[in-house]
Parts: C-alpha cells; sequence; structure tokens
C-alpha cells in the first residue's frame, strides 16, 4: 500500500487491525508475523522523527521511529513504546513520514537494540498535522512549516493526490509561486509513482533489493513490463529462480499453457545444467526435463518454445542434437579454434637445451624430460598431484625461458592462487582476470584478439579452476607467436563455472602432457601426501599410532553429524591450539562438503563464531540458516575480484569495525579495507567454507567433517582436494562410514561438453 491510493488509506486508518496479506506488506499489529524461526519477519509502524543518516548513493538510512501502537518493540511492555532506531536501504526517507518497514528486531554489539528493515513503505498521514510535517520535512524545495500549515488548512488529508493530479489546487495560497507548485507536483508524482512501483513489485513476491532492480532496469514502466511477460524477470534479477518467476506469472494470471512460460521452463534447465558445471544438454534431454518442470504444456509446445529461442540467438541446436545456452556456445568454439591456431605453429624452437636445463643439477630424469618437453611445444600441459614437484618444475621453466630472453607472465584463476605462484616462482604472478585487463564497467577485458598478451610464454597455474568462459577468453587474447604452458592436477574438484577445460584438454590427446608421478614433497613420516594418493587410489588413509602428537594427519571418530559437529569445535578451538603451538583464528581453515546440515559451513561458522566471540550461540542467528550481520572479529573471505579494492577472491581477513551506516572495516594481512553496506556482501563469513571455496589455496591446518549426512557429496575428489589444501596439518572428524562412501565414490560428475571432440576434429582435418 503506497500514498497514492486514498481508499485503502481510509480502510487502514479506521481499521484498527487490518487482515494480513501473506502477499502484500500490509499493517500488522506486533504479534502477526511472516513464517518462523529463520523466515521470521515483523513490522515496524510509525512516524520518522528524525532521519540520522543516509548515503544516497546506496539508499542506507538510519532513522528514530516513534511507532504506533502495537508495533513497538516486543521487549518493552505495554503500549505505549519510545522511539526506536531503525536501519536499512530507502531512497527518500524524510522525517515526517509515516512508513511501514519490514523487518527484524536486532540487538547491535555497538548500537544496542534496533529494527533492521528490508522494506519501507509509505503510509497516508494519519492527521492533519502528520501531513504537515512531512510536507515542510525538506524534502521538497520551498516548502517550509508555515506554508505546510496552509497547504493542508485548504486541501486536507487528500492533499497529496490532489497536488500531484493538478498544481493548480495550489493556487491562491500565500508565498507559492507557480514554480514551486510545479516543482512540488512533479516531486510528489515522482516520489508516490516509485513507491507505488515498489509496492506492486514487493506485493507480486519480490525482495526489497529485487524490486530495487528491477526498477532501476525498467524505472515506472516496471509494472507494465512484468504485467506484460513476468518470465522476463529472470533476465534483470540475478539468481531469481524459475519458481519464483512462475508464482508471480500466476498471480498476474498467467496460463500454465503459454508460449512464454515454455520459453522461461527451457532456460531455466539450461541455466541449471550450467550451474551444474555442464556446457549443454542434449536436446531430448531438455525437452523432458522442462516438460517435467512444467507439467502442464505438451510436447509440441515446448518443442515450438526451443524454436523460438533458437531463432532468437538466445540458444544455440548443433549438428548433434546438443542445445547451448548462447554465450557457451560461443565460449566453447572459440576456445576450441584458438587452441587449434596456437597448435598450427608445430614444432617450436626450444628456450633451453638439454645442457642448460641440467645446470644447478636438481632435477632428476623424469624432471628434466618435462622441462625440455614444456620448452619445446607452443602450448603443453603440466599435471600431477601433491609434492611431485610441479612447483619445482615451474620455478625452472621460468628462471630458464627469462635466460633466453623471452617475456614471461604468470597468472591463476584467483587472488590466493596467485599468490601462491608468486611465492613459488619469486615472480610477479596475477589472476587471469587482471593480466587480461578486466573491466568491471563493461564486464569485459582489454586484451583479446584485437589487442593481444605482449608475452613470449604465458603459464597459467591451477587449470583444474578454469571454467570454459573464461578459458575462451584467455586464449583469444594469446598471439600466435606466445607459448603457453598450463598446470594444474586432473583429480581436483573440476571449476565452479560451467565446462571441464583441463580434463577436455588432456582427453582430447591434441597437445603434449607431462605427468609427474614420483612424490618428492614428503617429510619422514608425513602422512598428508602419502594419503592425498591412497585417497585417489580408493585406499582408507594412513594414521599414526595413538597418543602420537608428531603425525600430520589424524581422524577423530563421531557416530553422528550432532557430536561430529562439537568434537570438531572442540579439535579446532581447544587439541589442535595445545597440541602443536597454533593460532586456531589465524592457522586452522575448516573446510566442508556443502553449507547445510549439523556439519554444514553455515552450522559450523555458528558454533565456530560463537568460539571465536566469547557469545552464545543462541545469540548469534536468532535461527537463521545464514548468518545476515558482521561482528567484529568475524573471519571473513572476499568472494569475487574487486580490482578496485585490489582485493580478491578467497583473500581473507578480520572484521575490525562495524560502522553506523552499515558498511565494515576489514583488516587483511597487508592492510584494511572499507566496505560500504553497497558491496558488504562480497564477503562471507569463514570460520568455515566449502571445499570448492578453497580451491587454489592452502592452509597451514585443515580441518574436515566427514558425515553421512552429507553423503550426497562425499566423493574421493572433493576428499582429495579437502586433503590437499593443508600444509602442516590434517584432522579429519566424523564417521567411517562416511569416510568408506567418500574412497567408494569416484564417479565423474560427466560434465557434458564437446570441447574435447571438437579439438580432435580441427586437428584430424588439418
Amino acid at each position: 500500500m503506497v500514498l497514492g491510493d486514498p481508499a485503502r488509506w481510509k480502510q487502514v486508518v479506521e481499521s484498527p487491525t487490518p487482515r494480513w496479506d501473506p502477499f502484500e506488506v500490509e499493517s500488522a499489529p506486533q504479534e502477526h508475523r511472516r513464517g518462523n524461526g529463520a523466515e521470521s519477519k515483523t513490522v515496524l509502524q510509525g512516524t520518522v522523527e528524525t532521519l540520522t543518516f543516509h548515503n544516497p548513493e546506496t539508499g542506507f538510512a538510519v532513522i528514530k521511529v516513534s511507532p504506533e501502537a502495537g508495533y513497538g518493540d516486543p521487549e518493552v511492555a505495554g503500549w505505549s513504546f519510545p522511539s526506536v532506531a531503525a536501519v536499512g536501504r530507502w531512497e527518500h526517507p524524510n522525517a515526517g513520514a509515516r512508513v511501514r518497514l519490514l523487518g527484524r528486531w536486532t540487538r547491535h554489539a555497538t548500537h544496542g537494540r534496533r529494527f533492521e528493515f528490508e522494506s519501507a513503505e509509505l503510509l497516508a498521514p494519519e492527521s492533519n498535522e502528520g501531513l504537515a510535517r512531512y510536507l515542510a520535512s525538506g524534502a521538497f524545495p520551498g516548502i517550509g512549516p508555515v506554508t505546510a500549515q496552509r497547504i493542508v488548512l485548504k486541501l486536507g488529508l487528500e492533499a497529496l493526490e490532489r497536488i500531484r493530479a493538478d498544481p493548480e489546487v495550489l493556487a491562491g495560497i500565500p508565498g507559492l509561486k507557480k514554480a514551486v507548485r510545479e516543482e512540488l507536483s512533479r516531486e510528489l508524482a515522482s516520489r508516490l509513482s516509485e513507491h507505488e512501483r515498489l509496492a506492486f513489485l514487493r506485493g507480486v513476491g519480490l525482495n526489497a533489493t529485487q524490486a530495487r532492480s528491477v526498477y532501476s532496469r525498467w524505472g515506472d514502466e516496471c509494472e507494465a513490463e512484468v504485467r506484460r511477460d513476468p518470465y522476463a524477470l529472470a533476465d534483470v534479477i540475478g539468481g531469481i529462480g524459475f519458481v519464483t518467476v512462475d508464482r508471480i506469472a500466476a498471480s498476474l494470471g498467467w496460463r500454465e499453457d503459454s508460449i512464454e512460460r515454455c520459453r522461461a521452463g527451457l532456460l531455466h534447465e539450461l541455466k541449471e545444467a550450467a550451474g551444474d558445471g555442464h556446457v549443454l544438454v542434449p536436446r531430448a534431454r531438455l525437452v523432458e526435463r522442462t516438460l517435467t518442470l512444467l507439467a502442464q504444456p505438451g510436447q509440441e509446445l515446448v518443442e515450438r518454445a526451443l524454436a523460438q529461442l533458437t531463432d532468437a540467438r538466445r540458444v544455440v541446436q548443433d549438428g548433434d542434437g546438443d542445445v547451448y545456452l548462447a554465450a557457451l556456445h560461443r565460449a566453447e568454439v572459440s576456445l576450441a579454434a584458438s587452441i587449434a591456431r596456437l597448435l598450427e605453429a608445430g614444432d617450436v624452437t626450444p628456450l633451453a637445451d638439454a645442457a642448460r636445463v641440467q645446470d644447478g643439477g636438481e632435477l632428476d630424469l623424469t624432471q628434466r624430460e618435462a622441462v625440455i618437453g614444456l620448452l619445446s611445444h607452443p602450448l603443453a600441459l603440466l599435471t600431477g598431484g601433491p609434492g611431485v614437484g610441479k612447483t619445482t618444475i615451474v620455478r625452472k621453466v621460468v628462471e630458464l625461458a627469462e635466460r633466453s630472453a623471452a617475456r614471461v607472465l604468470l597468472a591463476s584463476p584467483t587472488g590466493r592462487a596467485a599468490r601462491r605462484l608468486s611465492e613459488a616462482t619469486g615472480r610477479d604472478a596475477s589472476t587471469i582476470h587482471r593480466m587480461l585487463g578486466y573491466e568491471p564497467q563493461t564486464g569485459g577485458f582489454a586484451f583479446g584478439a584485437d589487442r593481444p598478451l605482449e608475452a613470449d610464454l604465458v603459464i597459467v597455474d591451477e587449470v583444474s579452476m578454469l571454467d570454459v568462459t573464461l578459458a575462451a577468453s584467455l586464449f583469444a587474447a594469446l598471439a600466435a607467436s606466445t607459448r603457453v604452458i598450463l598446470v594444474g592436477d586432473p583429480n581436483q574438484l573440476p571449476s565452479v563455472g560451467a565446462g571441464n577445460v583441463l580434463h577436455d584438454l588432456i582427453e582430447s590427446g591434441v597437445l603434449p602432457v607431462f605427468r609427474l608421478t614420483r612424490i618428492y614433497r614428503q617429510k619422514t613420516g608425513g602422512l598428508i601426501v602419502a594419503n592425498a594418493h591412497r585417497i585417489l587410489s580408493g585406499e582408507a588413509p594412513l594414521l599414526p599410532d595413538r597418543g602420537d602428537r608428531t603425525a600430520d594427519f589424524y581422524f577423530f571418530p563421531a557416530d553422528d553429524a550432532t557430536s561430529a559437529a562439537e568434537r570438531l569445535v572442540e579439535v579446532v578451538t581447544e587439541r589442535v591450539p595445545s597440541t602443536f603451538g597454533v593460532d586456531w583464528l589465524r592457522d586452522v581453515q575448516v573446510l566442508a562438503p556443502m553449507y547445510r546440515g549439523d556439519c554444514g559451513v553455515d552450522a559450523l561458522n555458528e558454533r565456530l563464531r560463537a568460539k571465536a566471540l566469547g557469545l552464545p550461540e543462541r545469540d548469534l542467528f536468532g535461527g537463521e540458516r545464514r548468518v545476515t550481520g558482521f561482528r567484529v572479529g568475524d573471519r571473513v573471505i572476499q568472494t569475487r575480484n574487486d580490482y578496485e579494492k585490489d582485493v580478491f577472491n578467497g583473500d581473507m581477513g578480520r572484521v575490525s569495525a562495524v560502522h553506523a551506516d552499515g558498511g565494515l572495516t576489514v583488516a587483511f594481512p597487508e592492510r584494511e579495507l572499507h566496505y560500504s553496506s553497497e558491496n558488504r556482501s562480497d564477503l562471507q563469513l569463514a570460520f568455515a567454507i566449502t571445499v570448492h571455496r578453497a580451491q587454489g589455496s592452502e592452509y597451514p591446518v585443515v580441518v574436515f567433517p566427514l558425515v553421512t549426512q552429507q553423503a550426497v557429496m562425499l566423493r574421493r575428489n572433493l576428499l582429495y582436494t579437502a586433503v590437499t589444501r593443508a600444509k602442516r596439518l590434517l584432522v579429519l572428524v566424523g564417521s567411517r562410514r562416511a569416510l568408506d562412501l567418500a574412497l567408494a565414490n569416484d564417479l565423474d560428475e560427466g560434465r557434458l561438453s564437446r570441447l574435447a571432440p571438437r579439438l580432435r576434429g580441427r586437428r584430424t582435418a588439418e
């Protein structure tokens, strides 16, 4: 409900307890709640007394609200409530405005009890006094307290609607020139229209952030656009699911057999497949899954929708009966063409001969052959597990290439992996995005086919993390004369994004692969490296004798998920620090297979955060599944590359300050950075993180839960990846049954792509 609906004003003003509609944020006394537990929200309704802070760029506001009867702080007894602080995003906050805020009551470590709202809706003023105060709030140029009183006396409670409809109703009021009257009408029209549109979007089921995204994209036309095709919301709002837009469409009267619904279902299935790592979906499977998703429409209608998407070039169907999202098809075709272009160079002059490779005598025969081979081909792969000497060989390759006056560039997919590469070689290394000159404004790169990288040799580490889209951009930016060495472990988890580039390159057989198998990095009695290789073979890891406190690999048994979680916290915060003398807040990283469950990332973060901050677990989350706020002392991880801040995906820090405007200060090892309320979403709590999030990183100590509750995720490559993240100590906590499940499950994810056959086809054609 918004100011622009006088009929509904009357309903609210006259009804002390209006009906609570779960699909629209209507007035609701304090006892009326949405859902329960994690999803419980409540309403604070009242008049804004003061505007304490407002950031016009982000919309973040701190206001003081005088609650109406029945809407105050539930911790305060009675029906007469003192004013309360409220924080959240509100584009145009004004003192004097009557508002309805949807959110929850919280207690901030510094600022105390307050109401955190996710949406703010203007309500009709209840009295002439309230309306006059709103008009005189400073939001409307030229309108002071005296003039506001005159307007209300002449036009009454319907003043706002009457002014918006015709500014000339203000004619004759002393002190109001025509220009001021017209400006007031325009400003009211703009504000009320925005609130009406946002109320419509909230009413159909979008949350505050989603509604703001849609309004930013379509403006005042957003309601018309949504009514015209609600399924288009999936293209505007990142991450919105088909179920949500389908529910919105149903609420707007759309039929289940509409062609628009079929197109949306097909795109949803393709996006879901891409989220699972597949570059393509076989046509028959796509149609079958879409029919299952939609339930009602017949196959003929789905086939027609697929044809429309193909004609519109949103999807591509190839001659093998596969269907791609258009962007993934372009990436796969481009990557295959770029690799073929590099391979056309054939035999190249080696950057070093055998004598120079042997100089120093630190390499054995297999390693020397690998170095010579890597320096003698236009494109080559170096693979192997932990401890087999990949770092030694890369360091030697860089040294020899530079002695040949070659310009060498080093890169990895993530910031932490790039820093590891830099430390290993003693040279500068960057993320692939930075090397290619990522441009945040356009989402593109400065270097590409029209402007190739200026390098004689490019070495890319941790290639298992490379998805098809980023790989296509990388190879497109390589000149035909540039040599490329790719380094990676094919037994690691594949990339988060679509594709399985390292696996496909090996399978294609079109480029030389140098495999290292001999283990070098293993101290006497060391078990981490040895057990990593045993895990790959499906063998149970070797464990130290009972009471041995000198080993680097341990297993603490726990029968069920709850007891495993409790024991893990004990191991992390007590046993490891006391036995090995490490600071758990700095040196111990908990990795978990998934977010959900007693031993999932979210629950473990809750428990470990409580230990770190000395707080009862029940006070941390209020029953929520995920953390919605941060506290001083929180360990956090950056979740995307931010080139303006010079902070990268995987970087870890600690929250050193929480500010009144919703911003944070985070202390990273090198420096402190400020995060506004807008970009703090780039951070996640990181006492525990997923194994996928840890790819490309190493930690002094890794603790990993193994419980049958997470059996769906337990595979050899996931356990192997977790184990190989540990440098000094690895501790497993859980059941032997879960360990056996992980060791027995060596099924390949079977990511669907045609990169390997495309590469083989190009080589055959040559």
